[in-house]
């Protein structure tokens, strides 16, 4: 949470609760989302989460949740709310299962559309796309000079990298590419001295059996969802 506080720029707005905080309250006003916000919630205990909620925005949310039982102080704000737990991965260099069996290389923008519906079919995340790719790291199988399966990163401090976007297109799955592309991914991350996280949904059996099989270990279950507050 500390990380993103100071190095992600989204999250122009910050509401703590006490020095050290016991809760941090972190928003990314419009235009971040459409006619909405940005918002990540972390909380030691209920009554410093109370005391940071009540500057939680009205209007459409996009939300992380570091904890699950913070669930209870949105759900009450809400008129709709999708909210999807998932489980926060990390994974320890001497662990790390090498499982890289194609070749691969980083994407280049121009691949920025394809892999922002890939990954956000209902909405238009190209720039945030492109913006990763030349952030950088990536990796991706091509196969006739076009790339079927990808992997890159949402967000980097000194000290972590948190993996995503891994996709592979339908013609190309059950080949080995998604292990192909986040073994690749996992090797620049620890080569640039950072620990490799990712978040998995819960109810993603696949990814969860290859994450696990990649020797990430579980740290806990987090919550990110879309909600409407009153």
């Amino acid at each position: 949470m500390t990380g993103r506080a100071f190095h992600d720029a989204d999250f122009s707005q910050a509401y703590v609760d006490g020095l050290p905080p016991k809760a941090v309250l972190l928003l990314a006003p419009p235009p971040w989302i459409e006619a909405g916000h940005g918002l990540s919630l972390h909380a030691e205990d209920a009554r410093a989460a109370a005391s940071v909620c009540e500057a939680l925005p009205s209007g459409r949310v996009l939300f992380h949740l570091t904890e699950e039982w913070l669930l209870g102080f949105l759900e009450p704000r809400a008129r709709e709310i999708d909210a999807r737990p998932a489980w926060l991965f990390a994974l320890d260099a001497k662990d790390f299962a090498d499982g890289q069996r194609h070749e691969v290389r980083p994407l280049t923008t121009s691949s920025a559309p394809l892999v922002a519906k890939a990954w956000e079919p209902d909405e238009d995340e190209t720039l945030y796309v492109r913006s990763r790719i030349e952030a950088g790291p990536s990796a991706a199988v091509y196969v006739d000079g076009g790339p079927v399966a990808w992997g890159m990163t949402h967000f980097e401090t000194e000290a972590i990298s948190e993996m995503g976007f891994l996709h592979v297109l339908e013609p190309y799955r059950r080949k080995g590419y998604a292990r192909s592309v986040a073994s690749a991914l996992v090797k620049d991350v620890l080569r640039r001295g950072k620990i490799p996280i990712l978040h998995v949904y819960a109810n993603n059996t696949a990814s969860l059996e290859l994450t696990a099989s990649l020797g990430f270990h579980k740290v806990k279950r987090q919550v990110w969802g879309e909600a409407v507050l009153r």
